[in-house]
Formats: C-alpha cells, structure tokens, sequence
C-alpha cells in the first residue's frame, strides 16, 4: 500500500536536506539563519532513512509471503531488480553529468573537503565519500539494507527479520563494543522504521496526534543539544540515532496512523513532490553549483537579495527533480520490460516440489 502521508515525508526529507545545501552553493554562510538550517537540515537523512525501513521491509515481507505462491527466486529477482533499477539508472544519470561539470569546469559540484575515491566504488554506490554526487553517502547504507533484504527473502522468506534482526543486534552490540565503523549506527534507523511497520501490521494506530507530537518536539530539542555542543560532527553518530532518528520514527509512525484512521493527510503537491524526491536529493547540489555561477556570470549577486536568489535556486531544483523524475524515473520503472525482467507481469502457478528441486539443481 502506498501511504500519502509517507510520499509527503519524502517530500519532507528532501526539503530539508536541500535547504541545508543551498547555503555552500551561495554567500549566505553569514545569514542568519544558518545555524537553524545547519542543524536541522542534515535530519532529513534520519528521516529518509526510517521510512525507507518502514517501506523496503513491508515489501520485502509481501514477497517473501509471496514466494509460497511463486518461488522464493522469483520474489528474490522482483525484489531486487525492482530495488536496482529504483536507485542506480537516475544516479549514474546524475553522476554522468556531476562528472562532466568535474572535468570541465571550475564548479564545486560536491563539498569541497570530500576527497578523489575510486570510480567503480562509487559508480556501484559500495565507497564513499562521493565526491560527485556529495550526498550519495547515504545510498551506500541504502544498497546495503537492500542486499541484507533481499538475502532475507532469499534464505527467510516468512521469517524476514530472521535476517535483520541479528543485523540489528550486532550493530547495537558493536556500538557497546566499539568495534564498528561509527556511521553503521546508521542502520539502527532502518531498524526504527520496521518496528513501525511492524505496529502498522499489527494494525496498531493509536496515539497518532500525540505521537506526532513527540517526533516533532523530539527533533527540535536533538537540534537544540547539537547546536550547543557545536554541530553534527563533534558528538557520536549515535547522538545522531537518538537525537533525529528515533524522533522520526515517531513521526512517521504518527503520520501513518492518522492516514490509517482516515485522518489528515499530505495534499497532492506535498505528495507529488514526495514522489520525485529522490531525483531531488541526487540533483540539488550539482545544480546550486550551476546556478551560483550563472548568478556570479550575470552579475546579480550584489543587486538581487540572497534569500530571492535562495529561493529561486530551490523552486528550479524541485522542478528539475520532477522532470527527473517523470522522464527518467518513472519510465524506467513503469516499463514493461522492467516488469518482464522482475519476473512480475503474469502470475505463474505454484510449482511443485519436483520443479523446485530441478530448479535448484
């Protein structure tokens, strides 16, 4: 099921990471108002990473239910070229151009501080930093709860969190221990986002309002105790887990009750924009760059105030996102081939014992 008010989430999440990027790509790093949007804005990651825990498991548990009927390869091939060709085509896109720009130009297309990694690792999103598309380094995280999914369906398919639950557990004891790379804290977001789903299976929806309510005033106070240690880099990642993630969690567990209950939810433009952010996330930065050496070149720097420049930068990198995501996304996705490939279009019957076995031979 496709919940509106997770789209609008989306739409959240992108917003607010881009907001955090336009200040680099433009002289607003004294205004006012970067404190607020340095500490807020990052958050949004956290938030994409909840509802990506929420949405991928609720998938992955429909196949792997599924894989009684069809096969458990078949769910594991829809899941997982579903899941491919979801976030590399529009990324290599992306990263194709970034590139360019890179090689040509004098642009500053990713954050300056971020070093030269090797090509394939960042082509097949398994390194970072990227030092072409800078906010890439959460798809790193992506592609790695996708894989332990899909193992999942392929090894568990009823038993999906046979597979992330020990993940969660190891992650969480290695953080006890010290022992992991800090960033894979991260994971426990993820985590965050399949209890909710598991509660949404439950059809557990109580304490909406409230609940809501904790996310929202959770988020603000973890950016109030951020500010004042001195920003997002000078306390732990898991600082970062407590502080925005499991705020979201509630957010999103919130948001997705009151749709359960019939009541509010995201309008149409909220959602459409939800439906894009992906291409939004991949094409902001690149494009800030752009449009602040096209202002530089028109010379409208010092005559046009920041915030007008600021918000024009935005307006154009949620339109090119839309037409990103419709010419290039949705085609992708909505093809028939892609549905062929996927092993989705036509329901085969179950097959016996004896097809399996020759399957598997």
């Amino acid at each position: 099921m496709l919940y509106k008010n997770i789209q609008g989430l989306r739409a959240v999440a992108a917003l607010m990471v881009m907001f955090a990027h336009i200040y680099p790509a433009l002289p607003m790093r004294a205004h006012w108002t970067l404190p607020y949007v340095n500490t807020m804005g990052p958050g949004g990651v956290d938030l994409f990473f909840v509802i990506s825990g929420f949405v991928v498991y609720l998938s992955a548990d429909r196949l792997g239910k599924k894989a009684e009927i069809v096969g458990r390869w078949l769910s594991f091939r829809e899941f997982t070229v579903k899941r491919v060709l979801r976030i590399y085509p529009v990324y290599w896109v992306a990263f194709f151009v970034a590139s360019v720009l890179l090689l040509t130009t004098t642009l500053v297309v990713a954050p300056p501080q971020i070093s030269e990694r090797p090509l394939w690792g960042l082509l097949l999103l398994i390194d970072q930093p990227n030092n072409r598309i800078g906010a890439a380094w959460t798809l790193q995280y992506e592609v790695t709860f996708y894989a332990i999914c899909a193992l999942a369906i392929l090894l568990f398919p009823r038993r999906i969190l046979l597979m992330l639950g020990p993940v969660a557990v190891a992650v969480f004891l290695g953080w006890v221990a010290g022992i992991v790379k800090p960033t894979a804290y991260l994971f426990l977001e993820f985590v965050f986002g399949i209890v909710v789903a598991l509660l949404v299976q439950r059809k557990i929806s109580g304490h909406a309002a409230s609940s809501l309510a904790v996310g929202v005033g959770g988020i603000l106070i973890g950016a109030v105790y951020f500010h004042s240690q001195g920003g997002w880099w000078v306390l732990g990642h898991m600082w970062r887990v407590l502080c925005f993630g499991l705020p979201s969690a509630f957010i999103v567990y919130g948001l997705v009750a009151m749709e359960i209950r019939a009541g509010w939810v995201f309008s149409r433009l909220w959602v459409g924009v939800g439906d894009s952010s992906y291409s939004l996330y991949l094409w902001h930065y690149p494009l800030f760059a752009v449009l602040a050496a096209c202002y530089a070149d028109l010379g409208i720097m010092s005559r046009v105030p920041v915030e007008v420049l600021a918000l024009t930068s935005c307006s154009i990198a949620v339109l090119f996102g839309f037409v990103s995501f419709y010419q290039i996304e949705r085609r992708i996705n909505k093809s028939g081939w892609v549905a062929r490939l996927a092993g989705a279009a036509g329901k085969k019957p179950a097959p016996m014992a004896a097809d399996l076995k020759a399957e598997m031979a």
